[in-house]
């Protein structure tokens, strides 16, 4: 085999024109199917615009239906505007989880020449509402839109929407209105009764997309994201199907495509089909199951590690095939996991807990399970895992031993 060279990386037979038309992060000029949705987000709003405080609003709805997507494309909208008392800040509340991680967000976003670091919450919100009044370099009151995705990973939610409401009433001029993103809708329930008395906040739900609306996004996206003619018809309506099924999901549906791309390339296809959105499903199944198995209680993941280190192990031979599929004796895998526990230092559990782990483990679809039929003397449990053992290896033991 020739030496690699970058020839062969720098010459382009990507099928890809612009891969980031496919992130989640993407905002396309126009967003189909979510007019009704978008025509209240800027309802809400547009005070803002006529020097009035914009209606506290809580968007809600299960992942990839194009809450995050609205919001930016709204607040993009807002700022073509230049106007120069109608703001916003947007920001996700994975990084930015609490009340004081916000409010230096808000100041270091309107006042970046404001040295931050250091000052108490207190000194924020004071400088915070000074600017939102017009004491600072100019006289003019703002009109704030916060918005907050993903609110209800904030840790001290009920503090901060507290004092966000509760700031309006500590300013003279201009105001401060939140926007918040939750796929929860009972978040609020973490809310106490003078904070919720505060909010009067308008709540709008984003339904899932079904196949067809799926399609539609997907056939806007692929024709910037991919070369022309990289992409089957076929392979779009499948991706859109699949992501019909696991919840009206847009950003499944695109990592669907992206990943079917990125596997196509690796092959050197000059077209994405139907196989290679299935592998790619494949994939993000693996990814979602591998997720699923690191928040495990350990001796479901002993138990998952021994039945993945079976075909490895010669002392156990005692499997079944059953139409080219192994299958192992739950006697062995017990076994197994009674000796994986003994090495890690814990007390292997009593085979009660062993079918209760099998049952668990199962309808987390970690795992297929059967019962004996004719060839097989007595009556016992057939296992097998239902992803690669070896794959299933390695994330345990990058958990449990530290392994690289």
């Amino acid at each position: 085999m020739p030496a690699p060279s970058f020839d062969e990386f720098v010459e382009d037979k990507s099928l890809f024109k612009n891969k980031g038309v496919l992130s989640p992060h993407f905002v396309p000029e126009t967003l189909l199917y979510r007019e009704n949705e978008l025509r209240s987000v800027m309802r809400g709003i547009a005070p803002a615009l006529r020097g009035q405080r914009a209606t506290n609003m809580f968007l809600y709805g299960k992942t990839g239906t194009g809450k995050t997507v609205c919001v930016k494309h709204v607040l993009d909208k807002l700022m073509d505007r230049k106007s120069v008392n109608a703001l916003s800040v947007y920001m996700n509340c994975r990084v930015y989880d609490s009340r004081y991680k916000t409010l230096q967000k808000c100041v270091s976003e309107f006042q970046p020449g404001f040295a931050k670091t250091g000052y108490s919450f207190a000194i924020l919100y004071e400088e915070f509402l000074d600017w939102i009044e017009g004491e600072n370099k100019d006289s003019t009151p703002k009109h704030v839109v916060i918005a907050l995705d993903e609110i209800d990973l904030v840790k001290d939610l009920d503090s901060l929407i507290y004092s966000l409401t509760r700031s309006n009433d500590d300013l003279k001029k201009g105001s401060v209105s939140i926007l918040g993103v939750s796929n929860k809708v009972d978040f609020k329930t973490r809310l106490s009764a003078r904070s919720k008395s505060s909010l009067c906040e308008t709540e709008l739900v984003f339904n899932p997309y079904n196949a067809e609306q799926l399609q539609g996004i997907l056939k806007q996206r692929v024709s910037d994201a991919f070369k022309e003619g990289a992409v089957t018809d076929s392979a779009i309506n499948l991706a859109a199907a699949i992501a019909a099924s696991e919840n009206g999901d847009a950003r499944y549906a695109l990592t669907l495509l992206m990943r079917a791309g990125e596997l196509a390339e690796k092959k050197s296809l000059k077209k994405i089909e139907d196989k290679d959105v299935e592998a790619s499903r494949k994939a993000a199944d693996e990814d979602a199951a591998f997720e699923v198995i690191g928040a495990l209680p350990v001796h479901q993941q002993l138990l998952l590690y021994a039945l993945a280190t079976l075909p490895q192990d010669a002392r156990y031979k005692k499997l079944l095939e059953e139409g080219g599929e192994k299958f192992y004796f739950s006697g062995e895998v017990y076994e197994q996991y009674r000796r994986i526990s003994k090495r890690t230092g814990k007390d292997a559990r009593t085979a009660r807990w062993f079918r209760e782990y099998l049952n668990d483990l199962e309808g987390a679809g970690l795992i297929t399970t059967q019962q004996s039929g004719k060839g097989v003397r007595g009556h016992t449990t057939l296992i097998k895992p239902a992803y690669d053992s070896r794959k299933i290896k390695r994330v345990i033991d990058k958990m449990l031993f530290s392994a690289d």
